[in-house]
C-alpha cells in the first residue's frame, strides 16, 4: 500500500469517526486561538471529540498517530503529503505516541506557514516536556473534567452558560434552580457526569472511570518515573484507594514508605507523576514553596470516582471544589489554620465546604451541597459547577 492508498484509509476512518460523533458536542470554549495547538488532558474527557469536530468544521485532516498504519512511516511524511494535497488544517490525535514528534511537529510548522495545527495528547507532562522546543510556535492548553454546566448540555438540557459564583449577582443561580431539579442532577453529575464516556450509559460508568484510571497508572507514568516495579504501581493503586476514603484527604509519607518499602524521593516522584497525569489533585498551603512537598491536602482529581470507589461524601465535596476552582483558572490553597476555612480562593477568598448545615467558621463563604439557592454568605455547591 502507498502513501495516497494508506491516505485514503484514514480519510475513510475519519469520515467514519465523524458520522459517530454525538448531538450536542462538549461547549468546551478553547481559550487561546493559534496557528498552532498542543490540547492535553486526562483520558476519556473528550479531545479526540473535540479535534473530530474542528476537523469537521474547518474540512481539516485527523490523524490519529496511535494507529498501527501511521506508525509505518514518520510524522512529518504524513503532513507532507496531506498538506501537498490542499489541507490546510491538521488534527493530529495522541501525539505523544508518535517517534520524534516535536522534531517533526517543528519541521511542518516552520516549512508551511499558512497551515493550522491542533495536535492532543493524554499526559499533561508529556504535552509539556515536548514544547521544550515547540513554546515559541505551540501553545499549551489544557483540556478539564466536564463541568456540571457542560454535563447539562449532554443531557440536552439548556447551555446557561459560565458564571462565576464567587462575584456575580446571584439572578442566574435562581433561574437555573427554578428551571431544573437541579440538586438531583447535581447529584447524577458527581456520580457519572465528569467524563462525556456518561453518553454511552451509565451502568458501566464507575467500571469505566476506574479502568481509565489504571490505564493511566499502567501507560503515562512510566513515560515520567523510571524504573518502576508492581510494588510502585500498587502503591499507587493503594494511594487512590486511600484517598477515597481516608477522613483526612492527605498521606503520611513516613509510614507509606516503610510499608511499602520505597524512598522518600521516589514516593514524591510518584505523587507528582499521579498528579500530573490527573490521577489526583494535589492543594498546596500558600506558604508551601518546598521542592519536595506533598501537600496539605490531596483530592482524586476526577470527583466521579469517589462514588466509584465507595469513597467519603465529605472528600467528594471538596475535590469537587478544588476541581472546579483550577479548571476555571482560579488558584486554589488549603487554609494554612482549618478553623477559619478549608481553601482560598485567588489569594483572597476563604470558603468552607460542607453539607447543608455546614456553618461558615471565619470564613467568607460557605459552601453547602444539598442547597438549591444561595443566601447571604452561602452559595451552592452546585452553582461552582458553572465556573467553567
Amino acid at each position: 500500500m502507498d502513501i495516497e492508498e494508506e491516505v485514503a484509509a484514514f480519510a475513510t476512518i475519519q469520515s467514519r469517526l465523524t458520522a459517530a460523533l454525538s448531538i450536542p458536542s462538549r461547549p468546551w470554549i478553547q481559550p487561546v486561538s493559534h496557528r498552532g495547538i498542543l490540547l492535553h488532558g486526562p483520558r476519556g474527557i473528550g479531545k479526540t471529540h473535540y479535534l473530530l469536530r474542528h476537523a469537521q468544521e474547518n474540512a481539516g485532516f485527523y490523524l490519529s498517530t496511535d494507529q498501527p498504519l501511521a506508525l509505518g512511516r514518520p510524522l512529518s511524511e504524513w503532513t507532507e503529503f496531506v498538506i501537498s494535497r490542499g489541507h490546510r488544517a491538521l488534527y493530529l490525535d495522541e501525539i505523544h505516541l508518535s517517534p520524534d514528534w516535536a522534531a517533526h511537529l517543528k519541521a511542518t510548522y516552520d516549512a508551511h506557514p499558512d497551515v493550522s495545527i491542533m495536535v492532543s495528547g493524554s499526559s499533561s507532562l508529556l504535552a509539556t516536556a515536548g514544547l521544550a522546543d515547540l513554546s515559541r510556535r505551540f501553545v499549551s492548553t489544557h483540556m478539564p473534567y466536564l463541568s456540571f454546566r457542560e454535563y447539562l448540555v449532554l443531557r440536552g438540557e439548556a447551555d446557561f452558560g459560565p458564571h462565576d459564583a464567587f462575584h456575580e449577582p446571584p439572578e442566574w443561580m435562581h433561574k437555573i434552580a427554578g428551571d431544573l431539579n437541579v440538586l438531583k442532577l447535581f447529584e447524577s453529575y458527581l456520580q457519572h457526569g465528569t467524563r462525556p464516556m456518561f453518553t454511552e450509559g451509565v451502568d458501566s460508568y464507575g467500571i469505566r472511570a476506574v479502568q481509565t484510571s489504571q490505564k493511566t497508572l499502567q501507560a503515562d507514568v512510566p513515560a515520567i518515573v523510571s524504573p518502576l516495579s508492581m510494588n510502585h504501581f500498587r502503591l499507587m493503586s493503594a494511594i487512590l484507594g486511600y484517598l477515597a476514603t481516608s477522613p483526612v484527604p492527605r498521606v503520611q509519607v513516613n509510614s507509606l514508605t516503610r510499608e511499602w518499602n520505597v524512598g522518600k524521593e521516589k514516593l514524591y516522584a510518584l505523587v507528582h507523576a499521579m498528579e500530573q497525569t490527573g490521577l489526583i489533585r494535589v492543594v498546596r498551603k500558600t506558604s508551601d514553596n518546598a521542592a519536595l512537598s506533598i501537600g496539605a491536602k490531596l483530592f482524586l482529581a476526577d470527583p466521579s470516582l469517589y462514588r466509584a470507589l465507595s469513597g467519603r461524601e465529605g472528600n467528594a465535596r471538596e475535590a469537587f471544589v478544588a476541581c472546579a476552582i483550577e479548571s476555571a483558572g482560579m488558584t486554589l490553597h488549603a487554609e494554612s489554620d482549618e478553623r477559619r476555612g478549608d481553601f482560598v480562593v485567588d489569594g483572597s477568598i476563604r470558603i468552607e465546604v460542607g453539607g447543608r448545615t455546614k456553618q461558615r467558621k471565619s470564613a467568607d463563604l460557605v459552601v453547602r451541597d444539598g442547597l438549591d439557592v444561595p443566601s447571604p454568605g452561602v452559595l451552592p455547591l452546585w452553582a461552582l459547577g458553572f465556573l467553567w
